[in-house]
């Protein structure tokens, strides 16, 4: 199975999409906003932990639905920033199954991550 990748997520998220089964994610990483620009309702991702520049054959992950999406901008001022506009992704996801990473579809620094998936059962945990 080929995929988008959202990378970088942290544990807590995907203990809750583990959890519930259901979590809304807030991303602001350039390169998981693009997998969401390049998303549709109805799409499959792939869920991991590990940075972008770290996934390899064997990164294992969660295979997740997208329910909903939205892509906005979100104003604010930080003293230690320099812009006071952010971009701010939301999508909710739906867990599917557990998958692990069996080849690394090789992607530009500003390109999605895509992957090919191995979809694994939980009795292989």
């Amino acid at each position: 199975m080929k995929a988008l990748a959202l990378t970088g997520v942290g544990p807590y998220a995907i203990s809750e999409i583990v959890k519930n089964h259901i979590k809304t994610l807030n991303l602001k990483n350039i390169c998981n906003l693009l997998v969401l620009e390049s998303s549709k309702v109805g799409d499959f991702l792939f869920v991991t932990n590990v940075s972008k520049e770290d996934v390899i054959s064997g990164t294992e992950g969660l295979i997740v639905q997208i329910k909903k999406i939205s892509i906005n901008n979100q104003s604010g001022y930080s003293k230690s920033c320099d812009e006071t506009e952010s971009v701010v992704g939301k999508v909710q996801v739906e867990l599917l199954g557990y998958a692990s990473c069996s080849n690394v579809v090789e992607t530009g620094l500003m390109d999605p991550s895509v992957v090919i998936l191995k979809a694994r059962s939980v009795y292989d945990l």
